[in-house]
Parts: structure tokens; C-alpha cells; sequence
């Protein structure tokens, strides 16, 4: 019989209360001791960006996409643009260390049916070293990079950023010392949550730097695609006609972008956004570090 160990109770624990997470997240807004209690434990120092999808830059930027050196500007126009997932691949590069859960732990969680729960979390950083070799395995740079490509590719939204939940559940050791790169869907995201989160500790889960959506309402008919079980944080409505955006709310993942047919939705990313993102990312967790 195999000896039961800490990540067997983690995850054990996260399956059962799962999708109590709304629960707790309203408690914290009405009990601000509860909030202080579970940010101190789960979300302090938090920074988390959330990434578009290439394919929205792809969808209302036509031209050849490339990678670009990250210290040059790069003009973002329709004959060539950088996409988000740059961000992803370089810190990937700069990493000593590199791990690729098994499975997605929210999926499992929430048993999805739309997307493949066989694609879990990477973890760069010296603490990736210790997560149990249970829950996945050390993977080269390079395949790191094909994980993530295979992720965009069925659709699944990336975040990157210092998420101290993880280096607590899967217990390795100093928040500082581990990076989570997570590709969520928008059933099942643990940060489905944030709406319902205090302020404070919902500003820690925040949209990628240098990038922004517009709104062409003379464009949208209102026809509510992309209100429709698109937005993992239900940041559109359908108000008179027209799609809104609760600007509030909205971490620009870019998956309206995507599903609207009339090209009413958009996303501009600045000229230094790969650039600015790589520099709030880099001082949170050294992945350099032996």
C-alpha cells in the first residue's frame, strides 16, 4: 500500500471544496478578519497577469506573426505583431527548472467536459524541484514551449505570475521561489472567483500590461455570442441591444475577441507591452536561480 503524503491530501482536499470557492470568496467580502486570514494564507504577494489568446491578435491583426528580441520596440501594425504568449516562452527560456503537472487540477476538480484536463499547470522556478513527482514531471525548455502551444491551441487562456495557493497545496516552500503558468478555461478557472473576491485581493488577478479591448457599437448587432458562456468572468452583458463590457471586471483574455462575427470586438497591445509584461514578471520569482 503506498504511503498517502501531503500532495495526496492537497489534492484530495481541493476536489472536495472545489466549488465552494464562491462561498468563501463572498464570506471575505462580508468578513474582512476572513479576508485578512485567507489572503495571509492563500494570496499574499500575489501578482498574476492574464494573458489574451494569440488568436485574438491573430483575429483583427493580419500579417506575419514572429518573436522578436524583448528588448527591442516593436511596432505593432497590421504587416507584423508580437503575440502575448512571448511573454510565456521567454521566461520558459530564462528557467533552470521546469515542471508540467499531469492534469489541470481545476478541471479535475470541476470534472470539465469541454476541455482536455490532461493539460495542467507548468511551474518554473526552484521550487518546481519539489513538487511530488506524483502529480506530473521535470520537462526540457523546449517541451514546455510545445506545451504551451498545444494549450492555445484548443482554446485555453494563459496566465503567468506568483500565485502563493500553489507553493501552498503543492508545498514548496517559499512563495518566491515558484512561478505558476496556468492555461484556464472558462468553465472551470479557479479565478472565476475574483468577481466575487474583496477589492483588494481580486487586484492581484489583473489583465496583461500594455493591452486593452475596444467596443464598436455601431459594429455589434447584439447578438450574444459573446456573452454566451464565453467570458470566464461574465464581464459582457447584453444591454439594449448591445454587448457591454464591465470594464471592472474584465481581465482581457480576448475570447470575445474571438468569437464575435462582426468584428465589433478588438484588442490593442501597446508597442513595449512584451516588454513591460516580461518586467513586472521577472522580479517576482527568480527562475535563474540553482
Amino acid at each position: 500500500m503506498r504511503k498517502i503524503n501531503f500532495s495526496d491530501i492537497s489534492v484530495r482536499v481541493i476536489h472536495t471544496t472545489f466549488n465552494t470557492r464562491f462561498i468563501l470568496a463572498r464570506a471575505c467580502r462580508k468578513i474582512p478578519p476572513l479576508a485578512w486570514l485567507v489572503d495571509r494564507m492563500l494570496f499574499e504577494g500575489d501578482d498574476i497577469q492574464v494573458l489574451p489568446r494569440d488568436a485574438a491578435l491573430k483575429t483583427n491583426l493580419a500579417g506575419n506573426i514572429r518573436e522578436v528580441e524583448v528588448n527591442s520596440r516593436v511596432p505593432v501594425s497590421s504587416g507584423n505583431t508580437v503575440l502575448p504568449s512571448q511573454v510565456l516562452k521567454e521566461m520558459i527560456r530564462k528557467s533552470q527548472y521546469h515542471f508540467l503537472m499531469d492534469s489541470c487540477i481545476c478541471r479535475t476538480s470541476n470534472q470539465c467536459q469541454d476541455y482536455p484536463r490532461d493539460l495542467g499547470c507548468l511551474f518554473l522556478g526552484k521550487g518546481s524541484q519539489n513538487i511530488s513527482p506524483q502529480l506530473g514531471r521535470p520537462v526540457s525548455a523546449s517541451e514546455a514551449i510545445q506545451h504551451v502551444e498545444k494549450c492555445q491551441k484548443v482554446g485555453l487562456v494563459p496566465i503567468i505570475g506568483r500565485n502563493k495557493i500553489d507553493s501552498v497545496w503543492l508545498n514548496t516552500g517559499p512563495k518566491e521561489e515558484l512561478l505558476s503558468i496556468c492555461h484556464c478555461c472558462e468553465c472551470c478557472c479557479l479565478w472565476k472567483m475574483t468577481p466575487d473576491l474583496p477589492e483588494e485581493m481580486g487586484r492581484s488577478f489583473s489583465p496583461m500590461e500594455g493591452v486593452e479591448i475596444t467596443f464598436s457599437l455601431d459594429l455589434c448587432n447584439g447578438c450574444g455570442l459573446c456573452a454566451q458562456d464565453v467570458c470566464f468572468l461574465d464581464a459582457i452583458s447584453i444591454r439594449d441591444g448591445k454587448a457591454m463590457r464591465d470594464n471592472d471586471v474584465c481581465r482581457i483574455c480576448g475570447r470575445c475577441v474571438e468569437i464575435c462575427p462582426r468584428g465589433a470586438i478588438k484588442i490593442k497591445m501597446s508597442d513595449d507591452a512584451i516588454k513591460s509584461s516580461l518586467s513586472r514578471v521577472q522580479p517576482l520569482v527568480d527562475v535563474e536561480l540553482e
